[in-house]
């Protein structure tokens, strides 16, 4: 159950229960990304997108992975090896084989473990503020490592790429995340041998090096109670990790001393959603349907009235206002420190990624894109003008000043 996270042994290993509501929100939530993929991939837009942010994420995922392979410290029999003995140990007790790559990496403070995975082949990061935090406790140590070693056991890194889509659905694969960390807490309690070293390792994390020791564990996990609300209940169905005070009284139940929070908060947030929440998407969407309807029902006027003659005015205002989009986004860019696009196409792209539903501003005189060409740190945009063609006299040009294109 939900409150025995107790290990039973199997032979020589230890066999750990997973969180109950795990396995039923991994089926939910392989059921409604396997739906969206098929829905995407069934319509031309849908498969673009699809391949265009698998591609992107890759790239992403790739160099991340480079990162840590070639600036983090592996461990192994000749590199910090009581860690890397530690590791082992672990992992046979728990039954995994074989043992994942373990790097040790600073990361500025912050005290954190992950596990990821890449082309099948499965990797820990432990930080080393972390470590350093519990100090020569192992008990605690041993908790963090069992922790990430339990998401490689229980599978948590793979079909990654399949549950994807279901990530545009509110609170479901944040909740199923929140179960895996439950589960793997049990694994790192199997790591720490005791629950004392379990629950410290949990302190650690919330209240640091110094200060985790001296946690009182009754009045932390009693902090319950101000998540019993409406709208923090919400909060915490947002968060793909279970509040700590949750977390060490899953571990420990007595830490309650009895006392059960009811379901006030969860029906109130309940509520919320469906008198609150719901209401405004349904709003926003049928506010959107009826323009939508508007903007049809004009079109077709034209259509059975028989080609206008265009409002040059309109057009060029379309136009200058296109273009200011553009250039403010690629503004925006290069005050995050990154570089300008190389071409339209990685223009375009950066777009959707950065900008989602917002659409792409487009030249109302040849209803393509806009030109687009940098040259360094600068960068240049124009319309074809009322020619419709691109590079002649009527060309309107962004910056709106004198200049030559690069």
């Amino acid at each position: 159950s939900a409150m025995n996270p107790t290990p039973q042994a199997v032979g020589h290993r230890i066999e750990i229960t997973r969180w109950p509501t795990e396995r039923p929100l991994f089926v939910l939530t392989m059921f409604v990304s396997l739906v969206l993929w098929v829905v995407a991939l069934v319509t031309i837009i849908g498969a673009f997108y699809a391949i265009l942010f698998g591609v992107f994420f890759f790239f992403i995922h790739l160099a991340f992975v480079a990162h840590i392979r070639g600036s983090a410290v592996r461990l192994g029999p000749d590199q910090f090896p009581d860690l890397h003995a530690a590791v082992v140990r672990i992992a046979s007790r728990i039954g995994l084989d074989p043992v994942p790559e373990v790097y040790l990496m600073q990361a500025g403070g912050a005290l954190n473990a992950f596990a990821t995975r890449f082309l099948g082949r499965h990797m820990v990061v432990l930080f080393s503020d972390l470590l350093e935090a519990c100090g020569d406790n192992t008990g605690a140590r041993d908790m963090i490592i069992a922790h990430e070693l339990g998401h490689v056991k229980e599978g948590h890194l793979k079909w990654h790429w399949i549950l994807l889509p279901a990530s545009i659905i509110p609170f479901l694969p944040q909740a199923l995340s929140r179960a895996r960390e439950y589960t793997c807490d049990r694994y790192g309690l199997v790591g720490a041998g005791n629950t004392d070293d379990a629950l410290l390792g949990l302190a650690i994390l919330s209240a640091g090096a110094k200060h985790g020791p001296r946690v009182n564990r009754r009045v932390f996990v009693a902090q319950r109670g101000s998540l019993n609300t409406g709208w923090m209940t919400i909060g915490t169905w947002f968060g793909s990790h279970p509040p700590l005070s949750h977390r060490m009284m899953a571990l420990e139940p007595s830490l309650a001393g009895g006392e059960h929070l009811g379901s006030a908060g969860v029906l109130r947030a309940a509520a919320i959603v469906v008198l609150v929440v719901l209401p405004i998407f349904g709003a926003a969407w049928l506010g959107g349907s009826k323009f939508s309807s508007m903007v049809k029902e004009a079109q077709s006027k034209v259509e059975q009235n028989g080609a206008q003659p265009r409002n040059a005015q309109a057009d060029s205002l379309r136009a200058v206002s296109g273009l200011a989009k553009l250039a403010s986004f690629l503004e925006k860019e290069q005050r995050s420190g990154r570089e300008l696009p190389a071409n339209s196409r990685e223009l375009y792209a950066r777009w959707v990624l950065d900008q989602g539903d917002e659409v792409f501003p487009r030249d109302p005189y040849d209803n393509e894109n806009f030109g687009y060409t940098r040259a360094g740190n600068r960068f240049l945009l124009w319309s074809s003008g009322p020619d419709g063609k691109s590079e002649t006299g009527d060309d309107i040009i962004w910056p709106p000043r004198s200049a030559s294109r690069p």
